[in-house]
């Protein structure tokens, strides 16, 4: 991996190792389901009430399906979340990068057109290599931190990274948490290694 290549330490053992950590990925994976049934059981027993009925009430029920449809994408993405996240944490032990904070232009549907795209600033971990260049960048881990312990930024010159920087992987500041799955927006153009290619299919972030 490239971490290895710029010299970095790689932690020995899986990342899921980490105290703490299959604590907190259970207890998404329990949210997630948790919200799913709380979202999808209201709407599909309406659905079954209106739709038999027609008129107005049908209507409105032709219209849940709609909300229905949606909802239930979101749990599809949100566990698809979820079960790469476990992947990737079973797969790759822990990267120690070095790292600084700064703001940077991401592509965001509500951000100002520029070059054909919409751009925002958001403030970002940048990894960094040996020459101290942008590597690449990820949202801090501590942003929407679900787990025990601290939950404000984290001032840190090195982060934890378990996966490929060329797809995404887990963030996670030194210690192992918080922690966060994050994935680039376009995947980066380096040619991988086999083993680096092995990693990424086993682990789901990369499609064979």
């Amino acid at each position: 991996m490239i971490a290895d290549l710029y010299g970095y330490a790689v932690l020995p053992g899986q990342a899921i190792a980490t105290p703490g950590v299959e604590a907190v990925l259970r207890r998404r994976e329990r949210a997630g389901t948790a919200w799913t049934l709380a979202g999808l059981a209201p709407q599909g027993v309406l659905m079954a009430v209106l739709l038999p009925v027609g008129g107005p009430a049908g209507a409105i029920g032709w219209m849940l399906t709609i909300t229905f449809s949606a909802t239930t994408g979101l749990a599809v993405l949100w566990h698809r979340a979820r079960r790469r996240e476990r992947r990737i944490l079973e797969t790759y032990g822990w990267q120690v990068w070095p790292c600084r904070d700064q703001p940077v232009k991401v592509v965001s549907g509500d951000g100002e057109r520029a070059r054909g795209r919409r751009w925002t600033t958001e403030n970002r971990v940048v990894l960094l290599q040996p020459d101290g260049q942008s590597h690449c960048s990820f949202p801090p881990p501590w942003d929407g931190w679900d787990g025990p312990g601290h939950r404000g930024p984290v001032a840190a010159d090195e982060m934890w990274f378990a996966g490929d920087t060329r797809f995404g992987g887990v963030l996670a500041v030194p210690g192992g948490m918080p922690f966060r799955y994050v994935t680039r927006g376009r995947p980066g153009t380096r040619k991988g290694t086999p083993l680096e290619d092995e990693l990424a299919r086993r682990s789901g972030l990369m499609r064979d």
